[in-house]
């Protein structure tokens, strides 16, 4: 699971609304039919998503999205999301919510105001990560996928895309979960939203992956890590690892761990280790058991501890200088981008 410009896997004892209807009086200004919903975004773009796999849209999403993913060890395929979006209803969202608390995954497709074509997609997942007793509201999104369509590129779509995203994930959130979100006064302001993304490390990947992946999309891996820098994404300094997304796969240390919407130069460890533990737990595991995976448990365990000490995790910038010189040292070259950037501070 990777955004790439392109991108691109308890708490409450509140009852989660596993139907998704909205609450009367919630103002999400988004309208629904059955599983799929619609609103405009904040800039103006038309957005549609869904919560199922079976009412059209993951269709349509997925003809764009095939086209858009080149390496076959980044790509789900379609039987993957499919399964995903199974596990926002029945036994299986109540059994998951019961562990992890509310979350719930979307898939979406942009569309053009004004002819409706199809300009990109988006698939991610939102859980509330904020105590019940929290004055502010806190979503942490695990944005797995996001892409503009190849004849679109470099027309500003992407960085519109990306600031829109917090509100419109909150409004579909509010609109399928609202019996999971606190009541709030009118007038207060939306939720604080940190959106986490894994990109690949050119400090890990192989050469063939790395030389493929710029040849077909046409933007090197460093310009990627840039163009997400000028964003908003703070690389996590943290020894990010993605656990097997199946049984016949290996976990994958060749990514690197980001986030968007961070107010400070660090982030809360607990907070971390709250989104990891249910994006492992639902995203990547399917509800399987974190503590018997190695690669997760291990990650996990590391973040309770620096939670129960207070420790902060550092976020670093995605600086293209500092990364293009680091990879052209053959003597003492970084082993991770974290390495390379946390060399320049």
């Amino acid at each position: 699971m990777k955004p790439g410009s392109r991108m691109s896997s308890k708490r409450t004892g509140r009852k989660s609304n596993a139907t998704g209807e909205a609450k009367a009086g919630t103002d999400t200004g988004a309208t629904r039919n059955g599983t799929r919903l619609s609103l405009v975004s904040t800039s103006g773009l038309v957005i549609e998503a869904t919560t199922a796999a079976d009412d059209g849209l993951l269709e349509e999403f997925y003809r764009d999205y095939d086209g858009a993913f080149v390496l076959e060890n980044e790509k789900e395929g379609y039987d993957g999301f499919a399964e995903c979006l199974g596990l926002n209803a029945g036994d299986q969202y109540a059994h998951l919510v019961g562990r992890y608390g509310p979350f719930r995954e979307f898939v979406v497709v942009v569309r053009d105001p004004a002819t409706g074509a199809r300009l990109g997609g988006a698939n991610f997942i939102i859980f509330p990560v904020s105590p019940a007793t929290a004055r502010e509201l806190v979503l942490s999104i695990n944005l797995n996928y996001v892409f503009v369509n190849a004849q679109l590129r470099r027309k500003g779509i992407l960085r519109q895309l990306m600031g829109d995203l917090p509100a419109l994930a909150f409004r579909l959130f509010a609109q399928t979960n609202a019996a999971d979100l606190p009541k709030t006064p009118r007038g207060v302001s939306e939720p604080q939203v940190y959106i986490f993304i894994e990109q690949n490390d050119p400090f890990r990947m192989s050469r063939d992956d790395y030389e493929r992946d710029t040849e077909l999309t046409g933007l090197d891996q460093v310009a990627r890590i840039g163009l997400w820098s000028r964003l908003g994404a703070r690389i996590v300094d943290f020894p990010y690892v993605q656990p097997p997304l199946s049984k016949d796969q290996g976990a994958d240390d060749t990514l690197a761990y980001a986030v968007l919407g961070a107010r400070d130069a660090d982030l809360d460890a607990c907070l971390l280790r709250a989104h990891l533990e249910r994006f492992f737990g639902i995203s990547v595991l399917k509800g399987a058991d974190l503590s018997v995976e190695p690669t997760a448990a291990a990650q996990l365990s590391e973040l309770a501890i620096c939670c129960k000490e207070k420790r902060r995790v550092l976020l670093l910038d995605g600086n293209v200088p500092v990364i293009e010189s680091a990879l052209a040292k053959t003597a003492k070259r970084p082993a991770t981008l974290r390495e390379a950037l946390r060399k320049s501070k």
